[in-house]
């Protein structure tokens, strides 16, 4: 058994704790876990990118290697396009419908990528995927920083490796007490939006 996932993002979207969730999953599990993150310059809205490696055989690298992810999550649309090239054919991604401008295309020197070119990009890729509005479902039930429990949510939904009640019970007991609540009503609806 092997999973290799990767969650590309920009900071302060929750890659790391989505991370974290995942990750304590597969160890409750017994299975071997390796993972870890790149994080670009700035906390918040540099690029974060989480590689997560899950086997029941030992793992010896950290990384994911290009062309062999079995699920690339998106949370951020540019994000999931830059990493696009980590992903395996046969593998899946979940594409948070969501862009949060670069510098560069604030100040008019580059040109964020229509939504629908990056949709072609991932599908030429891989012809399974999904693309979710997480970040406004996460808004419209009261905070959009929930984005990263309601793909959460859709990974749990799309993937037989994860079982949802389990999953849930882990965002349940990860939460900080003030978010709980509002974080297993984040992932409900991710699970319900694939």
């Amino acid at each position: 058994m092997k999973k290799d996932i990767a969650i590309a993002g920009v900071g302060g979207q929750g890659n790391l704790f989505a991370t974290k969730i995942l990750c304590q999953y597969a160890m409750d599990r017994g299975l071997e876990v390796l993972g870890t993150e790149t994080i670009g310059a700035a906390q918040r809205g540099g690029s974060v990118v989480s590689h997560m490696r899950i086997s029941d055989k030992p793992i010896y690298s950290p990384l994911i290697p290009k062309g062999t992810a079995d699920v690339l999550i998106g949370m951020e649309s540019l994000e999931l396009l830059r990493h696009l090239s980590i992903l395996n054919p046969k593998g899946y991604y979940i594409m948070n419908l969501y862009s949060v401008p670069t510098m560069f295309t604030n100040i008019g020197m580059e040109r964020y990528p229509a939504t629908d070119d990056i949709i072609a990009a991932a599908k030429k890729v891989s012809s399974r995927g999904a693309e979710i509005a997480a970040t406004y479902k996460a808004a419209d039930l009261g905070n959009a920083q929930m984005t990263n429990v309601v793909m959460v949510g859709a990974l749990a939904k799309m993937d037989d490796f994860f079982e949802a009640a389990d999953i849930r019970k882990l965002v349940a007991s990860i939460s900080p007490e003030r978010f709980r609540d509002k974080n297993l009503e984040g992932f409900d609806a991710g699970y319900e939006m694939v």
